[in-house]
This record gives structure tokens, sequence and C-alpha cells, in this order.
């Protein structure tokens, strides 16, 4: 007699669990660096109206992905420069501005990190718990510049900048 309910409480309890986690958003597959631009004079304002260099992500899954823990930084040592508020989530194929200002604090509705890139060329890091994501290695940038992800998941330069968009290499 036992038994049976016994395994009748536990089912229930597996199917709750189930449910919790169908509705979380998957840890970061398909989450990456898309384009940026470490030069940026004239492409993109922020709500300051100035003009900082900026990152794109991009969910290249088909699932939502969660942001909460993940990091991005200009340096392999110091992975946890900037960390993304929680609460943020991409929704398949979403893309995401990071304005890399060097501002500590940006606004509610925009993100900016406490670093900027350097236009004569850096790393940059994405990561979550110490493990990188996705990272990009750069040379020295023209200014309104971007430097796309291609199809292939190979960087390529564009003349022709595409943020919140799908990337168009224009030599």
């Amino acid at each position: 007699m036992k038994k049976p309910a016994l395994l009748l409480a536990f089912a229930a309890i597996l199917l709750v669990c189930q449910a919790a986690f169908a509705q979380e958003p998957a840890a970061v597959e398909g989450l990456c660096i898309n384009e940026l631009m470490a030069s940026n004079h004239t492409s993109l304002e922020d709500s300051f109206g100035r003009h900082p260099d900026w990152v794109e992500l991009f969910n290249a899954s088909g699932e939502a992905v969660s942001l909460d823990g993940v990091c991005l930084s200009d340096k392999k040592g110091e992975l946890e420069r900037y960390r993304f508020p929680d609460g943020i989530v991409l929704g398949p194929n979403e893309y995401l501005i990071v304005f890399c200002s060097g501002l500590k604090k940006g606004l509610e509705d925009e993100l900016h990190t406490p670093f900027k890139l350097s236009a004569a060329g850096e790393a940059l890091y994405l990561s979550k718990d110490g493990q990188i994501i996705d990272s990009v290695l750069f040379e020295d940038m023209e200014p309104d510049v971007s430097l796309c992800r291609t199809g292939d998941g190979s960087y390529a330069v564009s003349y022709v900048p595409t943020p919140n968009a799908e990337n168009q290499i224009v030599p």
C-alpha cells in the first residue's frame, strides 16, 4: 500500500519540477558576439547623445537565453569586468546592443560597460561562471567600420554596420 502512494508522490514532484524547468530559458546555447564597432564616430548614438563603441550579441538558438551570470570583458584575466543585470532574456534570433562606453552605470533600458574598446585592436570575451562562451580578437579598426560574424562563424570587416539586424558584409 505504501509503495503506490510513494510512487504517486514521486511522480507528482517530477511533474512539478519538469513544468518549472520547461519555462526556464536555456543556459547560453547559441549566444554569441555577432558584431562590434571599436571606433564609433557616427553610426549608433546612445541615449546620452554620444557615439560610444558597441557590441552586438545574438541568440542564434531556437530558445530563449537568460543572461543571468553572463559577463563581457576585454581582459581574459578579468572575465567579469561587466556582468549583465539579472532578468535579461534574449529570445530566439534576437539581438542586444551593449555600449562599451566606460560608464560605470547605464540607463535602465540601455546597457553600458565600464570599459571601452580599443580601436588599435584587442580581444573581447563573453563568459559565464569563469568559462568563455565566445570571444573575438580584432586588429586596427577604422572609424564607423564594424566587425561582423559571417555565416560560417568567422568575422569580416563591413563598411555598413548593422546593429540590431542581420549582418551584411559590405567590404
